[in-house]
């Protein structure tokens, strides 16, 4: 008698290519994103921002994501009607010539401008996570999710070292995002040669319906308190990259250090210790999950994250923030490809990319009010005060999930471990 369900391979013929494939191209966008990002206040100041640098950092990467909050679900609706192939062209394409153009811009005026209007382009890594998720076989869905995070930590990690080796060898901190160029280019050029995708084109006709999406999505089990924790695990970790540079500046001028490769020494560092220890403990956190399911996985990472996150807040010198961001990546990496899998498994069928598409755009507000917020009580209170608040949020992002668990939210037969 021939099997119920055909075989894996005829089903999702290319998924195991798909995941080498997308590996390597997070791994090249995220170097390339990781050799600018830390040096982003830098940047800024040859702008000619000099007060409140933290601040300037806020409305840049404010205003950025924000958009991209707004854009990423009208992104998910084309995705699920024309494919997820063509969205990650269109933002690693797309980003890569921004980027190239943010050096020529003339003015500050100019740059933030630019910088903004490039939240049109953003969303690569969930548009992605979109594609492996929608062509891949569920019992290899959590590990490919992982390998391709693994690359995004790696690329995360070797990103700040080349920034901080290049930058001396620049007129200027602002054409880092020229090598950045290059690096995203690359990855958009691997995933037109070598991904593939298996889809087949509606026969409707392509029309948006954000409204009923909202209610479809809204009604699906534990989705709010997910979509919430995406923004929290956004805004403490990816939100707060250029703010550890800002708060390690102000640590090296109390000790008469302004300039120089001692600074770039320290904020590569600081990004290096949270994403080499983030790839180490990545995998052990996959294993749990696999064992235990994501739901549990899920909630015992926001907690440890939220302990993790204390570290930064006492942190005192340059070395002993190093090692807060160490701490912190081992507590806390397991939250995303938690989250992100429980999210996957409630969507339904034909909406895959808009669930995801709304994970990632509570995920985008997260990163660009993650820096605005740091903008706006630094100069009242200290960013030591910014740092707390963010071991708040994940501890209120663990008290929603539980009360979900509780109350039982999660009654989907899917979502059930």
């Amino acid at each position: 008698m021939a099997p119920s369900h055909p075989p894996i391979e005829e089903d999702y013929p290319y998924w195991r290519r798909n995941r080498a494939a997308m590996a390597a191209a997070t791994f090249l966008l995220t170097t390339g994103f990781g050799c600018m990002q830390p040096f982003f206040p830098l940047a800024l100041r040859e702008y000619g921002v000099t007060d409140h640098l933290e601040t300037w950092v806020g409305y840049a990467q404010g205003s950025y994501f924000t958009l991209s909050f707004f854009m990423m679900p009208l992104w998910g609706v084309v995705a699920d009607h024309y494919g997820r192939k063509p969205m990650v062209l269109r933002t690693s394409l797309g980003m890569a010539a921004v980027f190239a153009l943010l050096p020529l811009m003339p003015s500050l005026t100019w740059f933030m401008l630019l910088f903004f209007l490039m939240g049109t382009t953003n969303g690569f890594i969930p548009a992605t996570n979109a594609l492996i998720a929608t062509n891949t076989p569920r019992g290899s869905m959590g590990a490919s999710l992982s390998v391709v995070q693994t690359g995004m930590l790696l690329g995360g990690s070797l990103g700040p070292a080349v920034g901080a080796t290049i930058a001396s060898m620049l007129p200027g901190y602002r054409y880092l995002f020229w090598v950045s160029a290059g690096f995203i280019l690359a990855a958009g050029l691997l995933t037109l040669i070598f991904a593939r995708e298996r889809h087949t084109l509606p026969d409707q006709p392509f029309r948006m319906h954000p409204l009923q999406d909202i209610a479809i999505i809204r009604r699906l089990p534990n989705i709010r308190g997910l979509m919430f924790i995406s923004f929290v695990n956004t805004f403490n970790f990816l939100g707060s990259t250029a703010i550890v540079s800002v708060f390690l500046l102000d640590m090296l001028e109390a000790r008469g250090v302004t300039s120089g490769s001692a600074v770039d020494y320290w904020v590569g560092a600081a990004t290096l210790s949270f994403t080499i220890s983030s790839a180490l403990a990545v995998p052990v956190w996959g294993r749990l999950m696999d064992r235990h399911g994501p739901k549990r996985i899920l909630a015992v990472t926001l907690l440890t994250g939220a302990l993790g996150s204390l570290a930064t807040v006492a942190a005192q010198s340059p070395w002993q923030l190093v090692a807060s961001r160490a701490v912190l990546g081992l507590c806390a990496i397991g939250i995303a490809p938690a989250a992100l899998t429980m999210t996957r498994i409630l969507a339904p069928a034909g909406m895959e990319a808009r669930v995801l598409a709304y994970f990632a755009a509570f995920g985008a507000l997260g990163i660009g009010m993650g820096p605005f917020i740091a903008g706006q009580i630094g100069p009242l209170v200290g960013l030591r005060a910014f740092f707390a608040f963010n071991s708040l949020l994940l501890l209120a992002g663990f008290a929603v999930w539980v009360r979900a668990i509780l109350q039982g939210a999660a009654a989907h037969p899917e979502a059930q471990e």
